[in-house]
């Protein structure tokens, strides 16, 4: 199937897509989309099969045209976890998923890493009885978090303000490849915003590399160190590139996915007072419930995309190798033939956690568990903090981004 002339994912930019979404599924579990030049997946279970298929359906940023920037930003490390395949990219995952941040590791750092950022930050904004939930808390735990998780000397707002500032003119260059746009013809304003991407990996690599390089033989448990003391089980020769490489996709992988996860679960509280007063009441058991179905309903990556490298077919739907499909997990997430009423909010949900926020297979996340952390620790200690938090009359939030989106701004009232 294909969707008609006037209708494209890439048309639902800066809006809630759920609408256009359940259009796509009136029409099958895999769709055609001529804006994106791919085919669109939205069955949960067509979606699946998709990234649970590393071979067949690859990774494609080393197929991409954007794949030599990547390879910029990235080090040029061809050993980078974004370029790995096959049975290495295998190794490399099991052992960020068992050893790096397994949830005994993640256990650990809780108490030295997760806990401290977030009281820091709740107590900066001690007194304050209005402020931006998203722009003043939501935005600066998963950077603190990071800098304590690598043990970084400086853990000043400064310092810590230029890393994300760096991260996310990063991030915006992989959104704008993971939606295809950097494929064919590039605008100007395209390539200045990947020059501008470039730059910041090189100036985050010279923030970063003494510390890594200080860190080499050390027996310390920040997770530079450890790097330093697992990675030559994945390569004999792992080097300072490496290290390097694994502490920025960290950086990466944990920063904006993490904000825009607990920046959309915060809007669905605050927007609906029966499912805030039923979560304050059910203390952290419901924290921890209602953070997946936060996760499922509106997650934070909205798509994943997959190259295709043998004819195949998905969904009854026949793919020719090389052509593209976009994985919309949010979609997958709302198939109603797994999730009874897909759209609502079910704290007695059965299996909580069968959702593909998270992926699924080979490259599925590997710091899930340190997310979901971030997410129910940080909820759940501003809750206990200001139960009365609420959002500011008047204001009203709108859905923004396009790979990955949230709402926002989050103004609230303290009424302490």
């Amino acid at each position: 199937m294909t969707l008609s002339a006037d209708a494209s994912f890439l048309d639902t930019e800066d809006t809630e897509p759920y609408s256009f979404y359940e259009s796509v599924r009136e029409r099958g579990d895999v769709v055609w989309d001529e804006g994106m030049k791919a085919f669109l997946v939205v069955g949960n279970q067509a979606a699946r099969q998709v990234l649970q298929d590393d071979a067949l359906f690859m990774h494609p940023f080393t197929t991409m045209q954007a794949g030599s920037a990547y390879a910029k930003i990235r080090g040029e490390n061809p050993r980078s976890f974004f370029f790995l395949h096959g049975e290495k990219h295998r190794e490399m995952h099991r052992w960020w998923v068992r050893d790096l941040l397994s949830p005994q590791w993640v256990g650990r750092y809780r108490p030295s890493a997760v806990e401290p950022a977030i009281n820091s930050l709740l107590d900066g904004l001690q007194g304050r009885p209005r402020f931006d939930l998203v722009k003043d808390y939501i935005a600066h735990l998963p950077v603190q978090v990071f800098a304590r998780l690598l043990d970084l000397p400086r853990k000043d707002a400064e310092f810590l303000t230029q890393l994300k500032r760096l991260n996310d003119d990063i991030a915006a260059f992989a959104s704008l490849a993971s939606a295809l746009k950097l494929e064919g013809e590039v605008s100007a304003h395209t390539q200045a915003l990947t020059q501008r991407a470039v730059a910041a990996a090189q100036e985050l690599d010279e923030i970063l590399r003494p510390i890594v390089a200080a860190r080499r033989g050390s027996d310390g448990q920040d997770m530079i160190s450890r790097l330093w003391a697992g990675g030559p089980a994945i390569f004999a020769d792992w080097n300072e590139v490496d290290s390097l490489d694994a502490c920025r996709r960290l950086l990466f992988a944990g920063i904006d996915t993490t904000t825009h996860a607990m920046a959309n679960a915060w809007y669905m509280l605050l927007t609906d007072d029966t499912l805030m007063k039923q979560v304050r009441e059910g203390g952290r058991p419901a924290v921890e419930r209602f953070a997946e179905e936060a996760l499922r309903l509106n997650g934070t990556v909205q798509f994943r995309s997959r190259r295709v490298t043998a004819d195949t077919e998905v969904a009854g739907v026949p793919i020719a190798k090389g052509q593209m499909v976009v994985v919309i997990l949010m979609a997958a997430n709302r198939d109603p033939s797994v999730f009874t009423c897909p759209h609502a909010v079910d704290m007695e949900r059965p299996q909580p956690r069968n959702h593909l926020s998270f992926l699924t297979g080979p490259r599925s996340c590997p710091g899930a568990t340190l997310a979901r952390a971030e997410l129910v620790d940080g909820m759940h200690a501003m809750l206990e903090r200001y139960p009365r938090l609420r959002l500011a009359p008047g204001e009203k939030p709108s859905f923004h981004g396009f790979m990955m989106r949230s709402y926002g701004p989050l103004i609230v009232e303290t009424n302490q």
